[in-house]
């Protein structure tokens, strides 16, 4: 630094001398950046004009449409952290994949997971897509390359595996929604191989990491179509299956459900890790929408299934009772929708503004005659606005319920409506914690489920096992399946009300 008797002019031209060699540092340090940044790999895009438009504008619009067709106010729920997509050509596929999309539509995201299965490239483990960018006709996105080394560090079966991805589809499918519903984020392409049981159970805890440690600024994109080239009919009852496993975050019994072939996901692998991250996480899952290709392209002898699954953390805050005044608007909100949908078949608009009504709750509507069912159907699990779902069930319990004919409107003045609003499920390890006269139960093996309400037990004066040996019955299980040990048994309880 020289000494301390130098001159103040020799103190001067070492300050211009030390500054002049910073300057030529950050030109030297910037010209280093721009030159690695021009020779940073660009995966260009390889399916652009098949399975999607390669124009810009027709791209944007398309995609929008798609977008503006999904969009009904109150099906997704907040907190939603990923979603399951389809990554079929647009025009068999994209329709579901808007919902995922829409449902996952939020500010704050910096960075995207993309995770999907390998379907041209053979390896073993897990392709991590490591740095540079990812290119569409919408533009370039860049790779999050600090996340991409945190994922392979959480879990070793990640591997900086580049040429995996050069002719695979399923990821580059999911940009252009993406880049059409969110701002400034990056991504981490992911795309599983052969791999072992272990490494999925790795790769969701790393997921749970990630989410956790970047809560709210991470987004999951699951990319997998459902079931392959079965009869229109055949696929719509498989993929029904799946979906409800998917929902009840039944990973166990997907996989033994794939491996018997009673279920079907190309992205199979990519599905079971995020249903076991939505598990740890406590999450809920929620099926936003369901199509095949017999519905969007006209064959139905040969079809494929597309489904779109959110997956949201609930606040953690307990609802409360409804009040009085909140339980006579529920009733008159299904009586208004019943005489309504029965006299014209269409269902009214309905402006409901009370904060509690629009909480998301799960609930079921009950329509007796003379104290003698006449429909009961109903969400078990909080997938909308809870008035929105008394009106949806109102419909359902008057038209669907397979075990009787439509309701007619000579049976309108006979009806008595009763609506039951359902807490959370709650898996129990016990039979012993079954209280009855307060809980339901729910009852999931396999492909099979059943629901009784807790008032069902009271009016019939069961007892605990007789409960249960209902249940299973419901659920078209023997009656004592609930004795198995694949066999989870769920209580919930429920505020009970009628006209």
């Amino acid at each position: 630094m020289g000494d301390m008797r130098r001159t103040h002019a020799n103190k001067d031209f070492t300050v211009l001398a030390l500054v002049a060699a910073l300057a030529a540092c950050v030109l030297v340090l910037a010209a280093g950046e721009a030159l690695a940044q021009s020779a940073a790999p660009v995966r260009k895009p390889v399916f652009a004009g098949s399975f999607y438009p390669a124009d810009k504008v027709s791209l944007q619009t398309l995609v929008d449409g798609y977008l503006k067709d999904a969009q009904r106010v109150g099906d997704a729920p907040p907190g939603v952290f990923a979603v399951i997509a389809p990554h079929a050509g647009y025009v068999y596929s994209g329709k579901t994949a808007a919902f995922s999309y829409n449902a996952a539509r939020r500010k704050g995201i910096t960075t995207v997971i993309l995770l999907g299965s390998s379907h041209r490239s053979s390896f073993k483990g897990i392709a991590l897509y490591p740095s540079g960018s990812w290119e569409t006709p919408l533009g370039k996105v860049s790779v999050d390359t600090a996340m991409g080394r945190k994922m392979a560090s959480l879990c070793g079966a990640v591997k900086n595996n580049p040429g995996a991805f050069d002719e695979e589809h399923s990821l580059e499918v999911q940009l252009p929604f993406i880049q059409r519903t969110l701002e400034g984020f990056k991504i981490v392409p992911l795309l599983t191989g052969m791999v072992e049981r272990q490494d999925v159970k790795a790769l969701s805890g790393a997921l749970v990491t990630v989410l956790t440690q970047h809560r709210g600024k991470v987004l999951l994109v699951v990319s997998s179509d459902m079931s392959h080239y079965h009869p229109y009919n055949e696929a719509v009852s498989m993929d029904s299956s799946t979906l409800r496993l998917v929902a009840g975050l039944d990973a166990a019994g997907l996989i033994d459900g794939l491996a018997k072939k009673e279920n079907e996901l190309c992205g199979a692998t990519a599905v079971a890790a995020s249903m076991m991250a939505a598990a740890k996480l406590g999450a809920q899952a929620q099926v936003l929408h369901y199509t095949n290709s017999g519905d969007t392209a006209g064959d139905r002898t040969r079809v494929v299934g597309y489904g779109s699954v959110a997956f949201w953390q609930p606040d953690g805050k307990a609802s409360s009772p409804l009040a009085a005044a909140e339980k006579k608007r529920l009733l008159a909100v299904a009586r208004k929708t019943l005489e309504e949908y029965v006299s014209s078949k269409t269902v009214p608009d309905i402006d409901v503004r009370e904060p509690r009504l629009l909480e998301r709750r799960g609930v079921f509507v009950t329509l007796t005659i003379h104290r003698q069912l006449r429909g009961c159907i109903g969400y078990i699990k909080p997938v909308a606005p809870l008035y929105r779902s008394v009106v949806e069930m109102t419909v359902a319990a008057s038209s669907r319920d397979m075990r009787f004919p439509p309701v007619t409107k000579g049976e309108l003045k006979d009806i008595t409506i009763e609506i039951s609003v359902m807490s959370p499920l709650k898996l129990i390890t016990s039979v012993d914690e079954i209280k009855v006269g307060t809980h339901g139960l729910y009852i999931v093996k396999g492909g099979n489920t059943g629901l009784l309400l807790p008032q069902v037990a009271t009016q019939y004066k069961w007892g605990r096992e007789e409960f249960l040996q209902n249940t299973c019955a419901k659920a078209g299980l023997p009656e004592n399946a609930w004795k198995d040990r694949e066999t989870k048994v769920y209580v919930f309880s429920a505020q009970v009300f009628s006209e």
